[in-house]
């Protein structure tokens, strides 16, 4: 069995199998057909199920609902045969984490058969899941598929069905039919479907009858908890661990109680990206959102009854501005594509951009200057810094100015037209004709060169430079220390 996002199904792919329909097969009734699954669930008080069904057009729902005490163990469920219009009722999230997109944001269309089945797939496991923790449902069965009589892709050209059942137990089946008579396969899928229920539903209630835990909820916990310096607790979800929401509830809430009994104090919980089923589940355990990053979310949640003093996450930017100067003694201006407002739309200011992870101040400039306009610089020294807040996403924000001079031979200029509209080595006193002045006051800068960048220019050619020296970090990479050179401050 094959998938397009492995990383999203990986510890689901062992939980499937294939299940070829004889030719023929005659229809049951809906109270027959749902017999097996209807009497574990009776033999199971509490435990309830919910369906969402496509293809099997709402038959696996019917049969339970004809079956005596349904009211005791089925919930809610929905029939949706198209995704795109599907959102309204399953909600956005529905679909898998990582499932491929285009370039707009779409769902990729599957170029081939073993795609689209691949896809109806990871589509049922994701659902599964995902509506068992939003129903409060101890099972749930989602089914997807195609039936006939004609199909989408040349090379499909019988009927098939996706089954996931997500509960204490989870299994999938894919179920494969032998021709495309579509109301024969709707009956067919619904009783495979019900049947993989009544295992899954039998198969715990023999475990847990045994004293032990049913397959999905055996073998190491879901949690993995250090103890960190300030008497709090980093935890996360184990590598490898099967998606169980309910395993993870329980052993989230005892873990919080165990940790609040030992005194502990700040929790750090860390849950992958493909993890997504659990957020609901620990926001409701009182966790808070701190940060999130494309491989994993990070939430927290403080014991005592306090506020909280845990660190906020990186709450300010940093970009760097370039004022390279040539043998000439010129300044390299650029002219950007888009500015950040109207008003300095087509003005002309200084190279730069905004710091990637493990940039120093140096490397980031010479890596923007390079990118923008094809001037390989060295760096001179650092000029000024700038601290402004409620900037971008409500942040605060560092501007760094650091000088840097460009060699000859290595001074020609290639800019990317993607980001500017034009790039110039101007003299000192053409910056000086295109300052901004009291008369363009509220007025749209353009061919000018604003006060702040002028500023920032005046003060690199005249003023001090801060030096940059590296020293030795305990964390491994050497850190890069600012400092006034040392004759200034022996003066």
């Amino acid at each position: 069995i094959r998938f397009l996002t492995p990383a999203v199904t990986a510890s689901a792919a062992a939980l499937w199998r294939q299940v070829e329909l004889p030719a023929t097969q005659h229809a049951a009734s809906l109270e027959k057909m749902a017999e097996r699954a209807a009497a574990s669930l009776r033999a199971s008080p509490g435990e309830r199920v919910s369906c969402f069904e496509s293809t099997t057009g709402g038959l696996i729902q019917a049969s339970l609902l004809a079956s005596p005490g349904a009211s005791a163990f089925t919930t809610c469920g929905a029939v949706t045969y198209t995704a795109s219009r599907a959102v309204g009722v399953l909600g956005p999230n529905a679909r898998p984490l990582g499932e491929p997109l285009d370039r707009h944001g779409h769902r990729c269309r599957p170029q081939n058969a073993a795609e689209y089945v691949a896809s109806k797939q990871e589509r049922v496991v994701a659902l599964a899941r995902r509506k068992r923790l939003e129903t409060g449902s101890t099972w749930c069965v989602c089914e997807n598929g195609a039936c006939g009589p004609t199909f989408n892709y040349a090379d499909l050209e019988a009927g098939f069905s996706a089954i996931w059942v997500s509960g204490p137990v989870e299994r999938g089946i894919l179920v494969r039919s032998t021709h495309a008579r579509r109301e024969d396969n709707m009956w067919a899928f619904s009783a495979a479907a019900l049947d993989l229920l009544a295992e899954c539903v039998a198969e715990a209630a023999v475990a847990r009858e045994a004293g032990g835990a049913p397959e999905a909820e055996k073998g190491a916990p879901l949690l993995e908890a250090t103890e960190d310096r300030h008497g709090g607790v980093e935890a996360e979800v184990r590598p490898g661990a099967p998606w169980q929401v309910s395993g993870f509830v329980e052993e989230l809430h005892s873990a919080l109680q165990a940790w609040e009994g030992a005194g502990k104090r700040g929790v750090w919980l860390r849950l992958p990206a493909e993890a997504h089923a659990y957020v609901d589940a620990a926001v409701a355990a009182g966790f808070e959102y701190h940060h999130a990053t494309a491989g994993y979310l990070q939430l927290t949640r403080w014991l005592p009854p306090t506020p909280s003093p845990l660190p906020r996450y990186a709450f300010t930017s940093v970009g760097v501005g370039g004022v390279v100067v040539n043998g000439k003694r010129e300044v390299l201006m650029v002219q950007e594509r888009v500015s950040p407002s109207k008003r300095m739309q087509g003005s002309w200011k200084l190279p730069g951009g905004l710091a990637e992870p493990g940039e120093d101040f140096a490397a980031t400039v010479a890596r923007e200057v390079a990118e923008e306009t094809g001037v390989r610089a060295e760096l001179d020294g650092v000029v000024s810094l700038r601290h402004s807040h409620g900037r971008r996403f409500g942040q605060s924000d560092v501007y760094v100015i650091v000088r840097l001079r460009a060699p000859a031979g290595r001074d020609g200029i290639s800019f990317c037209e993607g980001e500017l509209q034009d790039a110039r080595w101007m003299g000192i006193d053409e910056i000086d004709a295109r300052k901004e002045g009291e008369e363009d006051e509220g007025k749209p800068l353009d061919g000018k060169v604003s006060i702040g960048n002028y500023q920032m220019i005046r003060n690199a050619l005249d003023g001090s430079l801060i030096e940059g020296v590296s020293i030795p970090n305990s964390k491994g990479e050497p850190t890069m220390l600012y400092r006034a050179p040392r004759g200034a401050a022996e003066g």
